[in-house]
């Protein structure tokens, strides 16, 4: 991981230094640099999957009964395959009731 500051973009690299952090142990345990930086990169899309549903403009279409799913994919640079990492997100109770807007009553 980056030690030094670059400026502004440390504010944007600050969830990937998060991600990198919470998840040291998985990460550090793989070898080889380029499959650990793209197990982060995974890492990182199913939070921001998560991220996304965590918006109220996505749990309003869900509350006004909009069918609406969230997947989260990445792209390799290796190879140019997309690849579906399995995280899918179609409705509020597939997320922490802590993020949730709606609350049932």
């Amino acid at each position: 991981m980056l030690k030094s500051q670059l400026g502004l973009a440390d504010n944007w690299l600050r969830n990937i230094r998060d991600m990198y952090a919470h998840h040291r142990q998985e990460l550090d345990g793989i070898a080889e640099e380029r499959l650990r930086y793209n197990r982060l990169a995974e890492l990182n899309v199913i939070r921001q999957t998560l991220n996304v549903c965590h918006t109220t403009l996505v749990q309003n279409a869900w509350a006004r009964g909009q069918e609406l799913s969230v997947h989260g994919w990445v792209y390799d640079l290796a190879d140019g395959l997309l690849r579906d990492l399995n995280c899918a997100i179609s409705s509020p109770e597939q997320i922490d009731e802590a993020h949730r807007v709606h609350h049932e009553q």
